[in-house]
């Protein structure tokens, strides 16, 4: 099944704040909520840990496939054992005011991967709003 998700939030910082929360990994782990080894490097394969559960099995994998700071960022993201990997896409854009930022999570995926990432993603982008707000 087709993952075409698009998702568009503003925040009211430059965008190099916003662009820091996306890149450094201790501010990727407390808005996405998972402990990680990212470094901002094309190439760079990573993981995003967690908790399994039944719906879960605690980490997803990731590689860097784009970095064009401050602007834009593209990773592979496989949530399963099984299946292609799916493309995370991070695009900023400075606007009056902040930074518009457009999240798009596209590939092949099944219904419940496809249903927990769009739900989860719309969580992440308010949480990294408030971490923004903060830090």
């Amino acid at each position: 099944m087709k993952l075409e998700l698009f998702l568009e939030e503003t925040y009211p910082h430059p965008i190099e704040k916003v662009w820091k929360a996306l890149t450094d990994p201790a501010a990727l782990a407390v808005w996405l909520l998972m402990g990680n080894d990212f470094e901002p490097r094309v190439g760079r394969r990573f993981a995003f840990r967690a908790t399994p559960r039944p719906d879960f099995r605690g980490h997803i994998d990731c590689e860097v496939l784009v970095l064009e700071p401050p602007t834009r960022m593209v990773w592979s993201w496989q949530s399963s054992d099984e299946g292609l990997p799916t493309q995370v896409e991070f695009r900023l854009t400075a606007v009056d005011g902040g930074t518009r930022l457009a999240l798009s999570h596209t590939g092949d995926a099944p219904p419940e991967t496809i249903a927990r990432v769009s739900s989860g993603w719309r969580l992440r982008m308010q949480i990294l709003g408030e971490y923004i707000n903060l830090h």
